[in-house]
């Protein structure tokens, strides 16, 4: 199945890009003590959320050359920081993303473990997972939590696209939320970031 979102696919490059570069500036900045600071996400520290994010790439890389579900939740498990985050971080999203921009890589079908999915819907979920995990990291370790206005609008404006059909997802009706946080309920008056905070299970 294809997911065609609202933007050509150089403006999601550019996404990716952006959202990869603004969660490797906060890698950077953790400090010694932080690592094992606690997050927005009840079960991981500092560490567990970057090693996270460079497996999301390792993963994503993987099924777009054809590997399937089952390693996608073996890979998910190891921790792959190594001695240096920010270089593990870097090369990881730097080879994902050349592989995401390979001829034919976004309209090529993948064994993606919770639904349907094609390049091109890898491509958004790793925006919008890279996006709110830098407001996760930002948070932990007391940096400014502000995004991309236009980042946040991209994932606010195709939530609905990137999610249909994610099982365990934030509009899945029958998710355990072992995987995503259920929706938090919105304050009465909010930015467009704490909407889609919210929406990814949140208390912005």
């Amino acid at each position: 199945m294809i997911i065609v979102m609202s933007d050509a696919d150089d403006v999601l490059f550019g996404h990716l890009r952006r959202t990869n570069e603004d969660f490797a500036h906060l890698v950077r900045s953790v400090g010694p003590e932080q690592w094992t600071a606690r997050t927005p996400c009840p079960d991981w520290d500092v560490r567990a959320l970057v090693s996270h994010l460079v497996q999301a790439n390792v993963i994503y890389r993987m099924l777009l050359r054809g590997g399937s579900s089952d390693q996608f939740l073996t890979i998910r498990e190891h921790n792959t920081l190594g001695e240096d985050p920010a270089e593990s971080f870097r090369a990881a999203a730097s080879e994902c993303l050349a592989t995401f921009a390979e001829t034919g890589a976004l309209d090529r079908e993948v064994d993606y473990p919770f639904g349907p999915a094609d390049g091109r819907k890898l491509l958004g979920l790793l925006i919008a997972d890279t996006a709110v995990h830098t407001w996760d990291l930002a948070r932990a370790i007391g940096a400014p939590e502000d995004l991309d206005p236009g980042l946040v609008d991209w994932v606010e404006d195709n939530f609905e696209h990137l999610y249909a059909e994610v099982a365990e997802g934030p509009l899945d009706p029958n998710s355990t939320h072992r995987h995503f946080a259920a929706p938090s309920l919105p304050a009465t008056a909010e930015s467009d970031q704490h909407r889609m905070l919210r929406r990814m299970g949140r208390e912005p």
